[in-house]
């Protein structure tokens, strides 16, 4: 009998590679508890951030949301990506609500236990272009973890319960860990992205995605987007297809795609003004994009989300 050993796929090996480079350490930034009238606010975080509640429920949401907050329980993992602002509470604010009206809630003295945060490290352009190509925040809740995780954040919570001398490094050792499990679980769920996350380990199409990511409302054609990598249209569009698995067209797509959820989802920007940050000349023309893509009208994933 021969012994056949099952070799990674490309996906595999490009998200192993962005992982390598993307978790480079958590950094413990705050530990408290869920006592009392109580509330945390993150103000467009300059870092992307991983909140894991370690007792009780809470509700997590965003300042001027029209979305209703999120009740969370023990053991769920939240990850909200840079520049979102965000609040924890134990208690379902209600939304919209003005940023400077959140410290109204707030009680600053609670017991410890409760809610641990880190921020993710953002070391360079690429990891940083990382971010900007996932969603603005996941909410892992513990029944969907994969057993490994829920482990790493019984000992979390364990940790943090007991406030034993060494916890606190024990808890930063254990969150590098996590991030890594909970980075990869945001990366590998969102099968779309996995294009222009691909297209990044490409020397010829790494600038060209960071230049899209800030420039979405540009004439991104073939011809536009050949001349920035110094490739010939059609040998540019082979190696688009072989690398990210999208036509150039799709890659462009995507990227807008995923700004526009952003986007709608934690801006009051009207559709017009999204419109034409993503180079489109009208607001109809932008919701007949994103229905496409998304299924839904732009107004309504705005509403429900």
């Amino acid at each position: 009998m021969t012994e056949t050993t099952e070799q990674p796929t490309k996906t595999t090996g490009t998200v192993d590679a962005l992982l390598n480079q993307v978790a480079q350490g958590t950094e413990f930034h705050f530990q408290s508890g869920l006592c009392g009238d109580w509330t945390l606010m993150a103000e467009e975080p300059e870092k992307a951030a991983l909140h894991l509640i370690t007792e009780g429920n809470c509700w997590f949401g965003f300042p001027s949301s029209q979305a209703a907050v999120t009740e969370l329980h023990a053991g769920d993992i939240i990850f909200v990506n840079q520049g979102i602002s965000h609040f924890l509470s134990d208690q379902p604010i209600p939304t919209p609500i003005s940023e400077s009206d959140i410290p109204n809630f707030c009680q600053p003295e609670h017991q410890q236990n409760g809610v641990v945060c880190y921020d993710i490290n953002s070391p360079s352009q690429t990891t940083d272009a990382v971010f900007r190509l996932l969603p603005p925040w996941v909410i892992l809740n513990q029944e969907h973890q994969a057993n490994e995780m829920r482990a790493l954040i019984k000992m979390i919570r364990v940790e943090t319960k007991a406030g034993q001398p060494g916890s606190q490094a024990i808890v930063q050792r254990l969150s590098d860990v996590l991030a890594i499990h909970l980075l990869r679980a945001v990366i590998t769920s969102h099968q779309e992205l996995k294009g222009p996350l691909a297209a990044l380990q490409d020397r010829h199409l790494k600038t060209l995605v960071l230049t899209i990511i800030d420039e979405p409302g540009g004439d991104w054609s073939v011809e536009t987007m050949a001349e920035k990598v110094y490739l010939s249209p059609s040998a540019f569009a082979d190696r688009c297809q072989k690398q990210t698995g999208m036509a150039p067209k799709k890659l462009v797509d995507q990227l807008r795609l995923q700004r526009a959820r952003m986007l709608l989802t934690n801006t009051t920007l009207s559709l017009e003004l999204i419109a034409e940050q993503l180079g489109y000349q009208s607001a109809t023309a932008f919701s007949r994009f994103f229905k496409r893509y998304q299924g839904v009208s732009a107004s309504h994933f705005r509403n429900d989300d």
